[in-house]
């Protein structure tokens, strides 16, 4: 496989992770405002978990930008790099808060980490390939 191929194969992944990635961040929205809201509760052994995936794939995605970056693929405008860097850093960041928060529940911690997710991802959205 050639750069110009691999640069196509990861133009099309990044778009598709990049939908998928704004609908499961609005999935744990929702989920959260369940389990924290809704019923009083905490974090779930299982929510914790797809908390870390959420914020795998996000690596993944920066990564896959990174490499198209490298390769010579550009966005459409350059602030869509620091996006990229703040999707990656937003979960992470909430999940130290919420694994070192002495008062319970802390579920809030995974609210405003998924809320600015989205938010994030969004405005990514807005700014990366051009049309």
């Amino acid at each position: 496989m050639n750069l110009g191929n691999f640069l196509l194969f990861l133009i099309g992944a990044h778009h598709w992770v990049s939908r998928i990635g704004l609908g499961v961040a609005l999935i744990m929205f929702g989920i959260g405002v369940y389990i924290g809201l809704l019923r009083h509760g905490d974090v779930t052994r299982w929510y914790r978990k797809l908390v870390y995936g959420v914020a795998g794939l996000m690596v993944v995605q920066a990564l896959m930008g990174l490499a198209m970056y490298l390769i010579g693929g550009r966005p459409f405008e350059e602030v869509h790099l620091i996006y990229g860097f703040g999707a990656a850093l937003a979960l992470p960041f909430f999940i130290f808060v919420e694994v070192t928060a002495k008062k319970r529940p802390a579920m809030g911690s995974y609210l405003w980490g998924f809320g600015v997710l989205a938010g994030i991802l969004l405005r990514a959205m807005m700014t990366g390939a051009a049309g």
